[in-house]
């Protein structure tokens, strides 16, 4: 399967904007792309009152979908 490639900056704007789509997820107010080892993974900042289980669940939801559509590309 073919997979876009994607600077860091645009996959935290997309992830943002599909987490806050999820119950709960509109405490999250900012998400950052971190890269390991080759791969990479979501973390985010949630406000007060965030429920986190919702947000962990939307974090991996997301991620996984993203993983499937976009490649992350190191050198932009």
């Amino acid at each position: 399967m073919f997979r876009t490639m994607i600077c860091a900056k645009d996959l935290e704007l997309i992830a943002l904007r599909e987490i806050q789509s999820f119950p709960g997820g509109e405490h999250v107010a900012l998400v950052e792309v971190d890269r390991l080892h080759g791969d990479w993974s979501l973390a985010v900042i949630a406000r007060d009152g965030a429920d986190f289980e919702q947000i962990r669940s939307a974090v991996e939801t997301t991620t996984r979908r993203l993983k499937q559509k976009y490649s992350l590309r190191a050198d932009w």
